[in-house]
């Protein structure tokens, strides 16, 4: 709020106050003529200084409300210009946004249409692949019908022409029986040399499949014994006494899970505290986590219970 607003009520407290303070000074120390005579002059000329002063401070409070207003206006245009501009450019953006929706509709649209057009291509291509497969399977089978047809037509033509031959005819078809019978006996000897051969090399690719696979499981088992010794070796104390040339043979129960069920010494390495070492870390490693990947028929045959021979090649002699 302005100060100057302020300042015609101030203004007017005062007055008012001076004219009460003198009005009650008068009526208590004055006399009664220079009441009479000056009172009413004296009050009469302030009261007309305040309707003055009340009509110019009215004007100017009606002045500044119409500023205020008029202030009050101008902020409500340009408030009401600014949203309109908001308004514009709210629906400028919508408008954008909503172009390049319809572009991107009209984009996805085009694709789709150009996937569809392309799948129809391929179902019309793959249709006529396989009325041409369906075409051509027919004309071979009504060309295999053909031709058994003729061949039976042939084999009916010769059954009426043997029918009618001399026995000279007979003669010959009986020699030709005879070569027939040769030619089926040749024909099955070499069928049977064939089915020999074929069996012999089944046999020796069976042999070679289980060669492969003996080879792959000594891979296996090896790869895991190595794992094994690997394990141990690194949980392996070695006791002051250790030697190069000492070998302790282990007994290895395990359980598919790769935990140590069990295990002992089969055969000493002729120290006690070189063979308990290798218990020890046996036991220290607990659980052979890998094993969980064996298959279990190779587990069972080979790991399951196993000998472990423990020979350190990098101690003093």
């Amino acid at each position: 709020m302005n100060l100057r607003s302020y300042l015609f009520p101030v203004l007017l407290a005062l007055i008012l106050h001076s004219v009460i303070l003198s009005a009650l000074f008068y009526s208590w120390f004055g006399y009664a003529e220079d009441e009479k005579q000056l009172v009413p002059r004296h009050v009469k000329a302030q009261i007309v200084d305040i309707k003055s002063q009340l009509k110019a401070q009215q004007q100017d409070m009606q002045a500044e409300a119409r500023r205020k207003e008029e202030a009050r206006r101008q902020a409500e245009r340009k408030e009401e210009a600014r949203k309109k501009e908001a308004r514009k450019k709210e629906a400028l953006k919508q408008a954008e946004a909503k172009k390049k929706e319809d572009a991107r509709k009209q984009a996805e649209a085009k694709r789709k249409a150009e996937n569809k057009k392309k799948a129809d291509a391929l179902k019309k291509q793959e249709a006529l692949k396989q009325e041409a497969l369906k075409k051509e399977a027919a004309r071979k089978k009504a060309e295999a019908l053909k031709k058994d047809a003729q061949k039976k037509e042939a084999l009916k033509q010769e059954a009426l022409q043997k029918k009618q031959q001399d026995e000279a005819r007979r003669k010959a078809e009986a020699q030709q029986e005879a070569e027939r019978k040769s030619e089926q006996q040749r024909v099955e000897r070499e069928l049977q040399e064939q089915k020999r051969r074929e069996s012999e090399l089944a046999a020796a690719m069976a042999a070679e499949e289980r060669e492969m696979q003996a080879l792959a499981t000594q891979q296996a088992t090896a790869g895991y014994l190595e794992y094994i010794a690997s394990e141990i070796e690194s949980n392996w104390s070695r006791p002051p006494s250790a030697r190069n040339g000492m070998k302790v043979v282990l007994s290895l129960h395990l359980l598919p899970t790769g935990e140590v069920d069990n295990v002992y010494v089969v055969e000493s390495s002729g120290d006690s505290h070189f063979d308990d070492s290798a218990i020890r870390a046996v036991k220290r490693v607990g659980r052979f986590t890998e094993l969980q990947k064996m298959d279990p028929i190779l587990f069972d045959r080979n790991f399951r219970k196993l000998s472990l021979e423990y020979k350190p090649s990098d101690l003093r002699r």
